[in-house]
């Protein structure tokens, strides 16, 4: 039979220690594309690594917020959690934090897209990057144009907990998994156009 201490030390009755991880990039995308995706998720399981289930619970009257349940794995985590979700299409932000999680004591997250005009340069690289990327991908790229719009990215994770081995886990794996993300949503921008988007 476990200890009582070895018992505290599994279930967590530590004082809650915050590990934090802010990720910026300039991503090939329109600030409202990107923020449209993010704001889908029940479209989150099809895309983001890790994740295995995603499904908008209830919205707001507003429609600027809602409730989202998310499955994920971050091994040897396994976490599934109700998150209450902010859209604002104005400052161009969406803001996460858990309302139940079993392992976390709080999670939080707050996208920040701003438009960013792609340069010369910064189109010459794409093109370099072109045979990176899928046909699909590479098809869509190599038909855009230099007035094509980029936005600067600010992802910004916040996770709580009072089980050390869990802060451990978060502390090794969250800038990976974090940087991981904003790929996934990128390439996901570049797959829908926002034409597909809008249909739905």
């Amino acid at each position: 039979m476990a200890s009582a201490a070895a018992r505290a030390f599994l279930s967590g009755a530590a004082k809650a220690s915050p590990v934090s991880y802010v990720e910026k990039r300039v991503l090939r995308t329109s600030p409202m594309h990107l923020l449209d995706i993010i704001s889908d998720v029940d479209s989150y399981s099809q895309f983001l690594p890790q994740c295995t289930h995603s499904q908008i619970l209830r919205r707001s009257n507003c429609g600027t917020m809602f409730d989202a349940t998310l499955t994920v794995g971050l091994p040897p985590l396994s976490e599934e959690y109700v998150s209450r979700v902010k859209v604002d299409t104005e400052a161009m932000t969406v803001e996460a934090r858990s309302i139940r999680s079993s392992l976390f004591d709080s999670l939080k997250s707050r996208w920040k897209l701003r438009p960013v005009p792609a340069s010369r340069e910064q189109q010459t690289q794409l093109r370099r990057g072109v045979n990176s990327l899928s046909d699909a991908t590479s098809s869509s790229l190599n038909s855009k144009t230099e007035d094509d719009e980029h936005c600067d990215v600010e992802f910004e994770v916040e996770i709580k907990a009072s089980n050390p081995l869990i802060v451990g886990t978060l502390d090794k794996l969250l800038e990976e998994v974090a940087g991981k993300q904003v790929a996934a949503f990128e390439k996901r921008c570049l797959q829908i156009s926002p034409s597909k988007r809008a249909k739905r």
